[in-house]
């Protein structure tokens, strides 16, 4: 898969590069505002705001998260409150606990994983939302 080894355990990874520059919220602290930018999260305390990354984010078991997570990949094995939006895609791993919806080209859940809104799969790349664009479909006569 895309963004992290196919193991469920472990850190999130991606190509060895990504591993070596992860940056990790630890167990013991939280995070307020808005997380930008383009390496791999892991997160292991808490957040609460935003997070738009070019790059994977991992929710540990333990960790809190309530925030709207946009990110190439997205694992949760914490609790999520808010909407989850990746490019690529979601893996729901036990015992994970998210309410909110979830747009992505591709969703594993594992059992055990509780999900609480909707879900919409895309086969195209997830973009943010932008302004709507027009209907591109052939008139009607």
């Amino acid at each position: 898969m895309v963004g992290f080894s196919k193991e469920p355990a472990g850190v999130a990874t991606g190509e060895p590069k990504q591993a070596a520059t992860l940056t990790v919220i630890g167990r013991e602290s939280k995070v307020v505002g808005e997380i930008t930018g383009s390496r791999g999260v892991r997160i292991e305390g808490t957040v609460a705001g935003k997070i738009h990354l070019k790059a994977p984010v991992e929710v540990a078991e333990g960790a809190v998260v309530e925030a709207e997570i946009h990110a190439t990949a997205v694992r949760v094995s914490g609790s999520v409150s808010g909407n989850i939006t990746a490019s690529e895609v979601v893996e729901l791993l036990a015992p994970a606990k998210v309410t909110g919806d979830i747009t992505t080209p591709a969703l594993r859940v594992v059992e055990g994983a509780k999900l609480e809104g909707r879900v919409q799969m895309k086969s195209e790349p997830v973009h943010k939302a932008g302004p709507a664009s027009p209907d591109k479909s052939p008139a009607k006569a």
